[in-house]
Parts: C-alpha cells; structure tokens; sequence
C-alpha cells in the first residue's frame, strides 16, 4: 500500500545497523554499572511546558525541534527531545531529591523535528548518565571518565573539549557584554536574526554560521567575566584530568545548546562524521533541579549519540558456533533435541538448527557463509547410532563423538 511507508527521519533499523547499535548499547550498559550508576526510565512523551523551562524558550530545541501535539484534554504535550529534563522531573515528582549522591543512567529513544541528515534523525537514540548532588570537580571528573571510559572501551578516536560558562551572576555580565557587543555590530545582522541573538547572546558564541563567527571573533570570552571562585573550581578540574593523563583542549566558544547549563561544559568530538562531529556532549546544571521546582541542587551530566557512534564503530564478525543441519526431514526434530541440549550444557553458544529443505550440500555452503566454526549433520544413521560426525571448518577435521562426547568436547567453549 502506498502509505506504508516509515516517516522521514525515523528509519527501520535492522541487519548490520542494529548490530552497531546494539554494540554501542551494550557497552554504555558495561561501562555505566562499572561505575555503580542505576537505571532510570521515564516517558517518552512529557508536557510542553517542561522542556520551555529547562532548554529554554529561545533555544532551538523549543523554537524549532519539538514534535507537539494536544491531547483530548488539550493539554501540549511532546515528545522528548533529550534526557535530563524529564529524569529532573522525575526526580522532583517521585520525592528523590536529597543531599545524598544519586547517580542514575538512561538509554532510549529521544524525538526532534529537524532536517534529517548524516549525523542527526527525527527519532535518535541516546544513553547518558546524571550526577546528583555534588558540586565539586569530584563529579565533574567522574562523568567526564564515564565517557572516556565508553569511547576507550568502543575504540573510537576522539577530542575533548571543555569550557566553563560560571554561574547566573558570570552569565549574566557576559549577556549584557555581548548584547552590547552585538549592538555595535547591528547592521552586520538582519533583523529577525538580530533580534533572535539578542534574546540568547551567549548561544551565538559557538554558532556555525560564518557571517556570526567572523563578527564575534574579536568579541571577549567567559573567561573574563568569571570569578575567581569559579576560575579556582575550572582549574581543579583541569588539574584533575592531568592528573588522570587524560587529554582534552579548552574551547572558550564551547556553550552547548541548552539554557541550563552553568560550570563546566564539555564535548567529546570525532572526524570521522562531518559537520555533526559531537558523539558526547554535557556539563553542569546546578540550578536546573531548583528551576524546575525542586530544591537547589548541583549536578552534572552527559548525553551520548548511539547513532552517531554506532556509525564509526568496528564490528567483529558474527560468533556463530555449530551448525546443526540434517540428511533428511525426519530428523529434524532429533536435531533440535540435540542443539537444545548443546545450548542447556553451554549457554554461550550460538546454534543455528536449520529447518529448510536444502540438501546437504547446500546446507554446508550456508554454514559456511554464515561464518560457523562446527556443522553437525544429522540423519537417521547419527539418530540410530547416537554418534555424530562434527566438521570444523576452521581446521578442515572431522571427528565422530557420541552424545555425551559432543557435550563434553562443547562445554566451555
């Protein structure tokens, strides 16, 4: 039928994608319960008004990203367009928020009306972590290791760069800078995107439009509006990662896309996909939590492109194990008791019980191209005799093992 289609931006993933994906996943799994962190899920679909609060009114995200709709109450809802909002709001609505350190991962799902192109869909996943209540370069270390440790353990090459926005009172003085700043450079600027700077000065600073790059290039950076607490808890944290050997480049354009980001923000970047080059990116959001109702306190927090990466990720080849073909249809059902008792023995194994009409011949030609080391076929001969003829293809050998041979000589494998 015509309409059956999938919608532009959210592909069906299969085959090698969900291979990657899943790769990717599995190591975010890994390397989050390495470091003690707990599961949260929430909805896909939360209010509007959450992610105005959070992301902000001017950022792009709310301006031009979110899928709305109303539902029949007419309440706007949304999908969610990234993670940590709605585990804040989770928090704040389950009673969770205390002094004691939280430390939650999430992995799902997240939704944003743009251009689809290589690096960014309309439904994309993400696995992050968050970092509640503490504020020192303690956390900030810590989530910036996650995600090294991720990176490392995928064996992806990548840049960190880091910056520190300071608090409300430094972002602040810095607004006021640059919209001065930005006046006395108008007529550069047309109205509309004029007017759109002026409401959110500091989100032009990384800006990828040349004509804004050019302008601000001669303007000051966050380093000389923050105080000397603020310039302290920045060099602890570099000290830190010195420290640790970790390599990492201090970007002063570095802001991030959200309007709660206050501190240390960071970005783990790659060459390898183009202009849509950050894999992870995150940083502090100390008043966030306060912001949305809840009590004031710090935390920190990164979220990690599974799509993105599982586009440079290696895979290995496929770990298949045995093959179970058979001579003839009456034994399959005997092929099937035996590949159940292989897998009961050794939970390891990769079996495939071949349920076809092929001949043998055909049968080895697609274990062989599925990549198997062993093929075990079986007819009425190997049912009778209860000795089965086991073809490495790896070495070229065959051996002929009894039933409680074939389990002894899998085990463990």
């Amino acid at each position: 039928m015509k309409d059956l289609k999938t919608i532009r931006g959210m592909p069906d993933l299969y085959d090698v994608d969900i291979e990657r994906i899943a790769l990717v996943e599995n190591s975010c799994l890994e390397v989050f319960k390495a470091f003690n962190y707990k599961e949260f899920r929430t909805p896909v679909i939360e209010n509007k008004s959450l992610f105005q609060r959070s992301a902000g009114e001017t950022s792009d995200i709310v301006q031009k990203e979110v899928y709305e709709f109303e539902d029949r109450n007419g309440e706007k809802l949304c999908l969610r367009p990234e993670g940590t909002a709605g585990l804040v709001r989770a928090l704040i609505t389950n009673g969770l928020i205390s002094e004691e350190i939280k430390k939650f991962f999430y992995i799902g799902p997240m939704f944003r009306y743009e251009r689809p192109q290589k690096g960014r869909k309309r439904q994309f996943f993400q696995a992050g972590v968050e970092l509640i209540g503490e504020s020192s370069s303690k956390s900030d270390v810590e989530v910036l290791l996650i995600a090294k440790t991720i990176l490392d353990k995928l064996d992806v090459k990548y840049c960190l760069e880091i910056n520190y926005l300071g608090g409300e009172k430094s972002l602040d003085s810095y607004r006021s800078y640059l919209r001065e700043f930005l006046q006395a450079n108008k007529s550069e600027f047309d109205e509309k995107l004029y007017s759109r700077l002026q409401r959110n000065p500091v989100r032009a600073i990384d800006s990828k439009d040349e004509n804004i790059k050019e302008v601000l290039k001669n303007a000051k950076d966050i380093t000389n509006f923050l105080s000397e607490d603020e310039k302290l808890a920045f060099a602890e944290t570099i000290e830190a990662l010195d420290l640790l050997q970790v390599e990492y480049k201090i970007n002063t354009n570095l802001v991030r896309g959200m309007d709660y980001y206050t501190g240390t923000v960071f970005e783990f970047t790659v060459d390898s996909l183009g202009a849509q080059n950050a894999v992870i990116g995150g940083g502090r959001y100390d008043n966030l939590i306060e912001e949305l109702g809840g009590r004031k306190v710090p935390a920190i927090g990164f979220a990690l492109g599974i799509d993105r990466l599982s586009e440079i990720v290696a895979i290995q080849d496929a770990n298949n194990d045995i093959f179970i073909g058979c001579a003839d249809v009456k034994s399959i059902k005997y092929a099937q008791y035996i590949g159940n008792k292989l897998r009961l023995n050794n939970n390891n194994l990769v079996i495939e019980n071949y349920l076809g009409n092929a001949n043998v011949s055909k049968q080895l030609k697609k274990a062989n191209s599925q990549g198997f080391k062993f093929v075990i076929i079986i007819g009425q001969e190997e049912q009778n005799a209860k000795k089965f003829k086991v073809k490495d293809l790896q070495k070229d050998k065959e051996l002929t093992l009894n039933e409680k041979e074939l389990m002894e000589y899998f085990d463990g494998r």
